[in-house]
């Protein structure tokens, strides 16, 4: 009876223990192998990815022709009436227009957006000619300067409905990096540079925001600028801009796209400004530019 102690049970325990240490030294090679696998591929990626950076920019680039900027921005231009032709009667002014109402049910084309025309059938809601001046606030042109009060008050809110941005504006300062200075980065917000024109001011005001921020987590309020260059073919892009004392409404006239070694902040005689964000994603080496001039303003 006593020869039955504990030999059986001693060899499963060793042969268990081996097992383990054979699962272990096969596990570690092949987790290094394919950590290594995926680092080359990443990698691999990213250089091609910054290879290709900046061969977009004629998608994120367009301007507003100049022959159609005026009615772009909801100016009245006046136009000189034809002069009659040699040899035949001037039309009489009372003239009955003929009655085309009998027509409406057939072609709603003025409540029908134009860029729904060729396909009406998949109209959207979107109003013809695209957003309109809100009945609150008073036409403007961008080189007008304000007489009923001076426009000097910083951003403290931004609003672009095409792309649903409403975000709060902050003023950007200046970070010491030993050897040089640079702006603040926006956290969670859009950053305006202090330098820069003041909202229904004469110049250039700039505002920054990211497009995404994995690493520093600071948000994504411009994730969808550069769809702005594509938006303003079709319809207006507005631009509303708060401070303490108004509001007012920038009309985007052109998107562009630069190398971050080639942005540079510019000025303008009128009333303007541009909206900046970083691109590509996961390469951030270029710049959408999103520029805009005044079209209107209220006081608050």
């Amino acid at each position: 009876m006593a020869t039955s102690n504990n030999t059986p049970t001693d060899k499963p325990s060793g042969t268990s223990v081996k097992k383990l240490r054979v699962t272990l030294t096969t596990i570690v090679p092949y987790t290094m192998a394919i950590a290594g696998i995926a680092l080359i591929v990443i990698t691999g990626t990213y250089i091609y990815s910054r290879s290709q950076s900046g061969s977009d920019s004629a998608e994120y680039s367009y301007v507003i022709p100049d022959e159609k900027l005026d009615s772009h921005l909801g100016r009245q231009v006046a136009t000189d009436p034809s002069p009659p032709v040699e040899g035949e009667p001037p039309v009489p002014l009372n003239i009955k227009a003929p009655d085309v109402a009998q027509f409406a049910n057939l072609f709603p084309g003025e409540l029908l957006n134009p860029k729904y025309w060729s396909e009406p059938e998949w109209a959207g809601s979107d109003p013809y000619g695209g957003p309109s001046i809100p009945d609150e606030f008073l036409p403007v042109l961008s080189t007008d300067l304000f007489r009923d009060f001076d426009p000097t008050s910083n951003a403290v809110r931004i609003k672009i409905p095409a792309i649903s941005v409403d975000s709060t504006v902050v003023e950007l300062g200046i970070v010491d990096l030993g050897n040089q200075q640079a702006y603040q980065t926006p956290d969670n917000t859009v950053g305006h540079i202090p330098e820069t024109a003041a909202p229904g001011q004469q110049g250039s005001g700039w505002f920054f925001a990211h497009l995404e921020s994995f690493v520093a987590r600071e948000g994504n309020i411009f994730r969808h600028l550069p769809e702005i260059a594509e938006l303003i073919k079709q319809d207006p892009v507005d631009v509303y801009l708060e401070t303490p004392d108004a509001e007012f409404i920038y009309r985007v006239v052109g998107t562009s796209q630069v190398h971050q070694d080639d942005l540079h902040l510019s000025n303008a005689n009128d009333a303007q400004i541009t909206l900046v964000t970083c691109w590509p994603p996961k390469i951030y080496d270029q710049r959408i530019l999103v520029d805009a001039t005044l079209i209107a303003y209220r006081l608050l």
